[in-house]
């Protein structure tokens, strides 16, 4: 993942635009990705050097113009580099907003997790059964366990998990834990899941599961119900056994 940008002042053509001042637009470029900031300020297209990104003369209005990009170019570096201080993605849409101060709301990987078990508690005999939950609790209770042993923390924003986390985890699932394959497959499969529905939602921009193989194949074990094995005891077949 890519964490150096550009940055380019340029005068911006308005609609209809004949003759006079242009805006002033900042783009800042991530990985080939463009976002642009409109600067609140106009230039002359005469009185500007696209080479320098700068309006051109020494007259007082110019130097606080040009003082005044100075400042936007140092509040984006401000925001760039607390991003990588924060250990967050950055791409060219994260570092706009932290520079506007309108950070996307950080998502941690316990707390999605935890949320994504509740809703599925909720709809226990509507499309989910017990053992399905049980199997999504122990994954929660494996993954807190990974996080406390091999990362030192409880919870992790989700924009940090990559391959190196995911592989991690399932060694951790093999060695720690005692999964056989086939299990620790099961696991990895319920965080495939959760991490699904963090691509779903643009939480997260990357899929850290995207270089990520394994042979085994989970199997999901579905024991019935204590109303449905009741209903088997009052089946009547019209076959003599």
């Amino acid at each position: 993942m890519s964490t150096n940008y550009s940055l380019l002042f340029y005068l911006k053509k308005p609609k209809n635009y004949v003759c006079g001042p242009k805006p002033i637009y900042m783009r800042i470029t991530v990985a080939g990705e463009p976002k642009e900031v409109s600067t609140g300020r106009e230039c002359d297209p005469v009185r500007w050097n696209a080479k320098a990104n700068r309006a051109k003369g020494t007259k007082e209005d110019i130097r606080g113009l040009n003082a005044y990009l100075d400042t936007m170019e140092r509040k984006v570096a401000d925001a760039h580099l607390q991003l990588v201080k924060d250990g967050a993605e950055i791409t060219a849409e994260t570092l706009k907003l932290k520079y506007l101060g309108k950070d996307v709301q950080r998502r941690y990987l316990m707390e999605t997790f935890t949320e994504h078990n509740r809703k599925m508690e909720a709809l226990l005999g509507k499309g989910f059964k017990p053992n399905t939950l049980k199997g999504y609790n122990t994954s929660v209770a494996h993954l807190t366990s990974y996080l406390e042993k091999c990362h030192g923390e409880t919870d992790i924003d989700i924009q940090r998990i990559d391959h190196a986390f995911i592989t991690g985890y399932e060694f951790f699932l093999r060695s720690d834990m005692g999964c056989s394959a086939v299990s620790a497959a099961k696991y990895m499969k319920h965080l495939r899941k959760i991490i699904n529905q963090c691509l779903a939602h643009r939480w997260i921009a990357e899929n850290p599961f995207a270089f990520y193989k394994t042979n085994a194949k989970p199997r999901e074990k579905e024991f019935l119900t204590p109303d449905e094995l009741d209903r088997i005891a009052q089946k009547e077949f019209s076959i003599t056994r």
